[in-house]
């Protein structure tokens, strides 16, 4: 999710905190002056009416009931994501995306749970903007519009198209339109509730808000028309060989350490050959040992090395 980010959430957000300092002029961004207006008049909005309005929300609907809200939402909007995957060709997702669906309105009693992420099926969002970039449609300049947020030209019309292609707004049924308005307005409390800390933690640090805001819209929606969500690369650890580690000032190098301790401590008289202390026991839990020197046992004549009847 992740998409982790924050491509359709940031595309739908409802409010910001107010901008600071105008930062450089973007070339994505040649209505700057009227979007930063744009920018403190939603903000205005959002601290008068929108955010209230979502903490509300929030409190009557707490714990199971909100996510059981939430989950439904999501299960509604998944015919068109369906729909986006098989005109982006990425016919796979699109079976995941229906299964998903199948999961969820069956075992999840029409959409209340959502038993299809634990099973492997996690949620894959899309919608027709992407589709367009995937076409190699161009996303125009970026805008900010009050009650939509950041977008472009390429997503509003995605946008338009995504509302004709929702089956609850062309199907004919009872209180279609008060079943639209309740999902609208439900679906704009959720995403604004659920969107809150992630934006404080986005914008509390920045400079610039709006720009901030923009930059990572922009970015984020170009990566899911790219489908370009795996993890960076690591960039390897350069180490140096230990030939030219430089011990710390004042500490006697290794090598030389070795030679004192082997001068000041001297070497152990050999076991006597066939004694009990010259037939070798190994400790289990006693490091591995990878060579020996046999001359101190040369010297006292015993065998330069371990033979097949040694240990008998």
């Amino acid at each position: 999710m992740r998409r982790a980010a924050v491509t359709v959430l940031l595309g739908m957000l409802v409010a910001t905190p107010a901008c600071a300092q105008p930062a450089a002029a973007s070339p994505d961004d040649p209505y700057e002056a009227s979007n930063r207006q744009m920018y403190a008049l939603e903000d205005g909005l959002d601290r008068t009416i929108l955010l209230p309005l979502a903490k509300l929300y929030h409190a009557l609907t707490p714990g199971p009931i909100g996510q059981g809200i939430h989950n439904v939402l999501q299960n509604l909007s998944e015919p068109v994501v369906i729909i986006n995957d098989v005109l982006q060709g990425r016919l796979k997702r699109a079976g995941r995306e229906t299964l998903r669906l199948t999961a969820n309105t069956t075992a999840g009693f029409v959409g209340l749970m959502d038993v299809a992420t634990p099973a492997g099926l996690p949620r894959q969002d899309t919608d027709f903007g992407i589709t367009l970039g995937r076409w190699g449609f161009k996303s125009g300049p970026y805008l900010y519009l009050p009650l939509i947020g950041p977008t472009t030209p390429r997503d509003m019309f995605g946008l338009g198209a995504d509302t004709a292609m929702d089956p609850l707004n062309f199907v004919s049924y009872p209180d279609r339109v008060a079943v639209a308005v309740s999902k609208t307005v439900a679906g704009g409390l959720d995403l604004r509730d659920r969107s809150e800390a992630q934006l404080t933690a986005l914008l509390a640090d920045a400079d610039d808000p709006y720009a901030t805001l923009r930059s990572v819209y922009l970015q984020s929606r170009e990566a899911a028309v790219e489908d370009n969500d795996s993890a960076p690369a690591l960039t390897p650890l350069d180490i140096p060989p230990a030939s030219q580690l430089t011990p710390p000032t004042g500490a006697e190098p290794a090598s030389a350490a070795a030679e004192d301790a082997s001068v000041a401590a001297p070497a152990a008289p050999p076991p006597a050959p066939g004694s009990i202390a010259s037939v070798e026991h190994p400790d289990p839990d006693a490091p591995v040992v990878t060579a020996r020197d046999w001359r101190p046992a040369l010297a006292a004549g015993a065998p330069a090395g371990p033979t097949a009847g040694s240990a008998a």
